[in-house]
């Protein structure tokens, strides 16, 4: 994601997005907050961390109706990050191509990780007792509120080994801490200990603010009453709730250890009514790989993104991508062996270096098979919510160039030409569903590669511009302008196509 510009205090700017979004829900007048860890609001308006926003549950409707009118996507977690009455949106900063993730809560749940077993009743409260954020405009609980509700989620979401042995609380909670009890008032924390039928502990709160130093002995306690206050309204009993946490947190170790060997596995977010097979093509120099790279970095903030090479270079990474390197060095060295052949022997009688280079031709089939291998699992992924983003991608319309076929110009094995125009047309019936074209002119994609050969390099800029995608929606994005200009036109253009789906 790009950096974010800051003010001279170099505090984070909220993105225009966020502001947006925040001047869209207060016009159509749906109560809502950013109920928790306000200390880091600037971070999560600037698109670093997540937008924690409670959601009075009766303006849902309206609510989902401005998202929709935003221009915001939403998106579904995977099984162990999934939590009832809890929602993910995606929304997109066309200023900067920064993304929020909004998560949306329509009940004040908290609790052990990836569980959530406690409902705090204190909805109606908590909206009645909100304030201004100065910097951003955004609604974000009194101090003294959101101190209380901070005390019960100490307790909740303390996993048992803590509990049992060595509890503790996290640094960055004790810093919380400190930030709310600076801003609280020891008055209005009565009152409202009062209001949600706390006031016998109320002395134990309002102590922690006369403390000039915090420590953990002091405030566990503390929370470990004011969570078994709350007793009736745990969503499941503790030792369910230990069990599904084991439980989910094998799934994801499971799908992670997955990904990271290789398998079409999801563990992002993904999105309910489809995903997107996305391609990028471009002559040499146009900035493919670079591009993809940046645009699969952009999407992995919240989104289950695949990556997925199909060209004929050198930029597959896999085993099979290595064998097949070893292979195309061995055909190119019997095709210059065929060349001396030719100069050494009479016309019109090719030597046995003809009938290898023929032989070793072959190897384009298992490739191709490999790519048609690839593309089914990612069509698969994207029907399942995916993306999938490809570097390059198979086309059948100008033989022997661009990632068109090879076995084509009468110098090998019919059979092999038929297979080859027959897996070529799979191709093109799995996808991709969205093509961006890196245009560029020979003279930059020559500057950009001078080790190329410069007729291929114009020749495939040609090719670039006359290819056509019939099945799929295309853009042009001008490839000549710097990088981070091209980028950013293809996060747009990503944007407007996911939005539109």
């Amino acid at each position: 994601m790009p950096e974010l510009q800051t003010p001279a205090d170099g505090k984070l700017l909220p993105l225009m997005a966020a502001l947006d979004l925040n001047r869209a829900l207060a016009a159509a007048s749906v109560r809502f907050c950013h109920w928790k860890s306000n200390d880091h609001l600037a971070e999560a308006l600037a698109g670093k961390t997540d937008i924690d926003m409670f959601v009075a549950p009766a303006d849902c409707l309206v609510f989902e109706d401005v998202l929709a009118r935003q221009g915001i996507l939403k998106i579904r977690s995977q099984p162990w990050a999934s939590y009832p009455e809890v929602e993910d949106w995606l929304a997109f900063d066309a200023e900067t191509g920064g993304l929020l993730h909004l998560h949306v809560h329509y009940a004040l749940v908290t609790g052990l990780k990836r569980i959530k077993h406690l409902l705090i009743p204190w909805e109606e409260i908590l909206l009645r007792n909100l304030r201004i954020d100065g910097a951003s405009g955004w609604p974000i609980p009194a101090a003294e509120m959101e101190l209380i509700i901070l005390l019960v989620r100490i307790w909740a979401k303390m996993p048992p080994q803590r509990r049992l042995f060595a509890a503790k609380i996290p640094r960055q909670v004790v810093k919380e801490l400190n930030w709310l009890r600076a801003r609280a008032d020891a008055a209005r924390v009565a009152h409202l200990m009062g209001e949600l039928g706390l006031a016998a502990e109320t002395p134990l709160v309002t102590a922690l603010l006369r403390r000039q130093a915090l420590h953990m002995r002091a405030v566990i306690p503390i929370s470990r009453v004011l969570y078994g206050k709350l007793r009736g309204h745990r969503r499941m009993s503790w030792s369910k709730a230990l069990a599904l946490a084991v439980l989910r947190n094998g799934r994801m170790v499971v799908g992670k250890a997955g990904r990271k060997l290789q398998r079409p596995w999801r563990t992002g977010k993904t999105i309910p009514q489809g995903g997107l097979m996305i391609a990028f093509v471009g002559a040499d120099g146009a900035g493919k790989s670079t591009v993809t790279r940046g645009i699969c970095k952009w999407l992995r903030f919240k989104l289950d993104v695949h990556p997925v090479y199909m060209g004929s270079g050198d930029g597959g990474t896999g085993l099979f991508d290595w064998m097949r390197r070893g292979i195309k060095t061995m055909v190119q060295a019997a095709r210059l062996a065929r060349r001396r052949d030719r100069k050494t022997k009479s016309a019109g009688k090719p030597g046995p270096s003809a009938f290898l280079v023929r032989l070793l031709e072959l190897y384009q089939l298992p490739v191709m098979r490999h790519k048609i291998r690839l593309l089914r699992l990612s069509r698969r992924l994207v029907q399942r919510g995916s993306i999938v983003v490809t570097d390059r991608y198979p086309q059948k319309q100008v033989f022997g160039i661009s990632d068109g076929p090879k076995l084509q110009n009468g110098s090998g094995f019919d059979w092999a030409a038929r297979l080859e125009l027959q897996m070529y047309g799979e191709a093109a019936e799995l996808g991709p569903d969205f093509l961006i074209k890196l245009m560029t002119d020979p003279q930059t994609a020559f500057r950009r590669k001078p080790d190329h050969d410069p007729d291929t390099i114009s020749r495939k800029c040609e090719v670039i511009r006359q290819l056509s995608f019939p099945r799929c929606e295309v853009v042009e994005i001008d490839a000549r302008r710097p990088y981070d200009e091209v980028l950013l036109a293809a996060k747009r253009a990503i944007w407007s196509r996911l939005i539109h789906s």
